[in-house]
């Protein structure tokens, strides 16, 4: 953690650095998780969430990056979602509550 992230190609030809010029934190999930998605939806005002496979992904399942590029969390295995979502509360604060 704490490092800049690569700018990786995803399977749309868009990179790291296009998604994130709308100065929101990225959610990259190499393998479409279900548990993921809901999580980035907490934060859906401060966090974007793109499911897609990258050309060279380093060996991670999915991580989540600062609006600044640098890695907020990252996994190389199954992803725990507790410490994701403890990643996320520590850079983009509390999670957006909605009413039903």
């Amino acid at each position: 953690m704490g490092r800049s992230a690569p700018d990786f190609e995803l399977r749309d030809g868009t990179t790291v650095g296009e998604r994130l010029r709308t100065s929101k934190g990225l959610l990259l999930d190499f393998d479409a998780r279900s548990p993921l998605q809901a999580l980035a939806s907490r934060w859906g005002d401060r966090i974007t969430y793109v499911a897609s496979e990258a050309r060279d992904r380093l060996g991670l399942s999915a991580v989540l990056l600062r609006p600044d590029g640098f890695v907020a969390w990252a996994s190389d295995g199954i992803p725990d979602d507790e410490e994701a979502a403890q990643a996320a509360a520590r850079w983009f604060g509390d999670p957006t509550i909605t009413s039903a």
